[in-house]
């Protein structure tokens, strides 16, 4: 067992400790101890979460889709779970970790410049505030690519923003997701980001469940969908 520097204890078994080489030995000698290590308890958890996993041996590369399902959180996150990964000497965990973080850097820095070199669609709201959506993001949103088709609307149209009847409130939150997942092909299982992404109040989330179906952004609205019908919900 593993203790964070926030008293929280993980346990971990004896298959999945083999990844962690810092405290394996420790393990072997005396596998009732508790040895504390200096990381938050919700890292460490996810660390013990990814060797239990792998317990029985890890060989894959690259990530399987399980790692990147896995791994799909906030930068800020992530870079938790590699420290943690680091004080327990995890190398394949920290290796993935490190890509993962070195890849989202690198298409940060493509968005950025699709940004500065127009290669966007800036879209209005009912209230007023203008987006800057990246033309593989629009494409989540059957409702945009109608409107870019039907009316010709060219890249880098600032000057004549598509006009949505819509608030900026939900759309900020689509056109985040949207940005988020257009890289990944077919979408449909909900990851630990869209989770943390739409963990809003109630009101805001049927503000996004109706904005994603006027919008079409159908597995978005989908996953609202699903969130609203779990059992308990509505009641804050």
């Amino acid at each position: 067992m593993i203790k964070s520097n926030d008293n929280k204890s993980i346990w971990i078994s004896k298959g999945a400790a083999r990844h962690c080489e810092r405290v394996f030995n420790i393990f072997q000698a005396n596998p009732q101890l508790v040895i504390p290590v200096t990381a938050g308890g919700n890292e460490l958890k996810k660390v013990a979460t990814w060797c239990e996993q792998y317990k029985d041996g890890y060989t894959h590369h690259p990530p399987t889709d399980w790692d990147r399902q896995f791994l799909a959180i906030e930068d800020s996150q992530l870079t938790d779970v590699l420290t943690a990964a680091r004080k327990l000497l995890v190398p394949p965990l920290m290796g993935i970790c490190f890509r993962a973080l070195c890849e989202r850097t690198q298409q940060k820095r493509l968005e950025e410049k699709q940004k500065n070199d127009g290669l966007c669609y800036s879209i209005q709201s009912e209230d007023g505030q203008v987006f800057e959506l990246t033309a593989k993001a629009a494409k989540l949103s059957g409702t945009i690519c109608t409107m870019i088709s039907t009316n010709a609307v060219q890249i880098n149209n600032k000057e004549s923003p598509i006009r949505l009847e819509l608030t900026a409130a939900p759309l900020t939150i689509i056109f985040k997701w949207c940005e988020h997942h257009k890289m990944d092909g077919t979408v449909g299982v909900m990851t630990a980001w869209d989770k943390e992404l739409l963990a809003i109040g109630n009101q805001e989330l049927m503000e996004v469940l109706c904005a994603a179906n006027a919008l079409g952004v159908k597995t978005l609205f989908q996953m609202v969908t699903d969130i609203i019908g779990q059992p308990g919900w509505g009641r804050e």
